[in-house]
């Protein structure tokens, strides 16, 4: 569908896509309001929206369309390439930014781009599905808690998101139940990584926080393909507000009943609801990379973690974008910091890149046997593992050691690890 509010635009756009076997106009609006009805009667793939329209502008038609036909997936055209155009765009629900004027190329292309990127079927769960048995439970006996597993790092960049996305994955497929949260919640990338919309979120729950049965967490929750449950971040950043660190902790208490994995993607700022997150958690995967700056500010976090009494196995190291050919070894960050490393999970930015582009997780389909999957398959093994034994027995010990220059730098002294 076609939406633009010159006539000349239309058929212009119109004709450079009538020579494309494969792609069909199916219908045409000049206003934001005429696009919004037309779009709920044919429910188009593929929407051109102009962002620049009289009365009902195009964000604002974007969004109620995302809300009406989440299936549809919106092109904007501007003449405006400025930052903000392509933020308030993306944030109604576009996937894709096109400036005009553009080519025959540049337009098909973006159109057959976008189609492949189109979301999966996401439906409600089932509440029959919402509940977690055991393997082994017998019938009547309560059902051990669900690990809560937060996914951190104190520095933004650090690949939280596309560790706590593809782990989620890798624990459902291994037939565990799992729900993902999405607990960076203004600008949360949950969605977007794992290619799903939906027109419920954790905001849905805050009303009936005092009452959160099975069934109802159930009708907010979306399915992805893989079987992973999905709690989405609010669809607007201003309703982050509506979430408060009470809330959160009577979330997390209620999915751990009923999920035996409940993993937390969060945001690098440290505000009430994200210490609220991190005190609920019973693992806390701590993410940095072979640098200065990251191991700093890791080294500060520990110092918080102190403070707030978390006991040491609580928190468990993980490595990003680990490479050999970077001067810090991984040898240099555990005798520094006197904690394990728990993974470490190689470099492979085109692999991240274009899964995370896709929405397609590079724990299945074809990336699967690459080493950046296969390091995250293993830790979420090792974390089922965990589950299954007592977690305080799985820590590392560290012996007596000089301090390193890295230590020194720090401030941190070498010491052995309580067991």
């Amino acid at each position: 569908m076609i939406v633009d509010d010159l006539p000349e635009t239309r058929e212009n756009v119109r004709k450079l896509l009538q020579f494309e076997s494969d792609i069909e106009v199916i219908a045409q609006a000049g206003t934001g309001d005429q696009a919004v009805e037309l779009a709920k009667q044919h429910k188009p793939d593929i929407i051109l929206m102009d962002i620049n329209m009289p009365g009902l502008d195009g964000i604002s038609a974007s969004q109620a369309i995302t809300q009406s036909v989440p299936s549809a997936q919106i092109i904007i055209m501007s003449v405006q390439s400025e930052a903000d155009y392509l933020r308030r765009a993306m944030l109604a629900g576009a996937r894709d930014f096109l400036m005009k004027p553009f080519s025959g190329d540049e337009l098909v292309s973006a159109v057959r781009r976008v189609y492949q990127m189109r979301p999966v079927v996401v439906a409600p769960a089932v509440s029959e599905q919402v509940g977690r048995q055991e393997p082994g439970a017998a019938a009547g006996k309560p059902k051990r808690l669900g690990q809560v597993i937060t996914v951190y790092s104190p520095k933004g960049g650090a690949g939280c998101t596309t560790i706590a996305a593809n782990l989620a994955v890798a624990l459902a497929l291994r037939k565990h139940s799992t729900v993902l949260v999405d607990g960076s919640l203004q600008f949360g990338d949950v969605a977007v990584m794992l290619n799903m919309k939906t027109t419920t979120s954790v905001v849905d729950l805050i009303d009936r926080i005092a009452d959160l049965e099975p069934d109802l967490i159930g009708s907010v929750v979306a399915t992805h393909k893989s079987g992973l449950k999905v709690l989405m971040a609010p669809p607007r950043p201003e309703m982050a507000d509506l979430v408060t660190d009470d809330h959160m902790k009577t979330l997390l208490q209620n999915l751990q009943k009923i999920y035996e994995f409940v993993i937390v993607d969060t945001s690098s700022s440290l505000n009430d609801v994200a210490i609220s997150i991190l005190d609920s958690s019973d693992r806390i995967l701590l993410v940095t990379q072979q640098n200065l700056p990251s191991l700093k500010n890791v080294s500060r976090f520990f110092d918080l973690a102190d403070t707030l009494n978390y006991e040491r196995e609580k928190v468990f190291l993980v490595v990003n974008r680990s490479s050999k050919k970077l001067g810090i070894t991984p040898k240099d960050i555990a005798d520094t910091l006197k904690r394990p490393v728990m993974a470490m999970v190689p470099v492979d930015e085109e692999t991240a890149n274009r899964a995370a582009d896709q929405g397609y997780p590079f724990v299945v389909g074809r990336n699967r046997k690459k080493p950046i999957a296969e390091a995250l398959v293993k830790l979420g093994d090792v974390i089922i593992r965990e589950g299954q034994t007592d977690p305080a027995g799985a820590s590392a010990t560290y012996t007596e050691a000089k301090p390193s220059f890295l230590g020194r730098l720090f401030g941190r002294r070498s010491q052995p690890a309580s067991g």
